[in-house]
Order: C-alpha cells, then structure tokens, then sequence
C-alpha cells in the first residue's frame, strides 16, 4: 500500500527530502480536489496526507467517500497550523468507527 501527498509546493519539497516519492503539489483548493477524486481511484493507495489548508474546502469531496482506502489524513502544512471549522478527526471517528468522541 502506497501513501500520497497533496499539498503546497513547499512542503512537497520537505516530504520529497524525507523520502516520500508519490508527492502532488497543488496551488488551489480546486486543484486539491480534482486530484483527491483522481487519487481515490488508485487501488493500491493506503492514505492521502493533504494539507490542513483544503480540507474544510474539500470536505464534500471527503464526505462522499464511500470506500475504506484511501484514509484522508489532515496535517498541518509549513505555513503552521490551520483554523479547521469541524474537528476533522474527531469526524474520521465518527464515520469509520461508529463512536462518538466528545474532546
């Protein structure tokens, strides 16, 4: 299982250092989202890490996965951490778990 990365260029450039080769750079949310629905098709594809900064943007996107893999998995980018307006992990519970998590 493979692992992706949708983000700005200067974090592409931080993972692609660290060793990770399957890395997207992206300018807008639009472009984010176009190419989270071209990631999902992949088979073979575990986890897509994507920037704090488009999630809240891509959330329909997000929501209406049905699949188990890939897991879209937040993470704050080099600009610092984003203002997310739903926890999106405590979301990420909720729907592949079934529990609800109160923080």
């Amino acid at each position: 299982m493979k692992i992706a990365l949708v983000t700005d260029k200067n974090t592409t450039t931080a993972f692609r250092l660290a060793g990770l080769s399957n890395v997207h750079p992206v300018k807008s949310a639009q472009d984010a989202e176009s190419l989270v629905k071209e990631l999902m098709k992949e088979p073979d594809l575990a986890i897509i890490l994507i920037s704090e900064r488009f999630v809240d943007q891509i959330r329909t996107t997000i929501e209406n996965t049905e699949r188990k893999y890939p897991e879209l998995i937040p993470y704050p980018d080099t600009m610092g951490p984003a203002t997310v307006k739903t926890d999106f992990i405590v979301e990420l519970i909720r729907r592949k778990a079934g529990i609800e998590v109160k923080l």
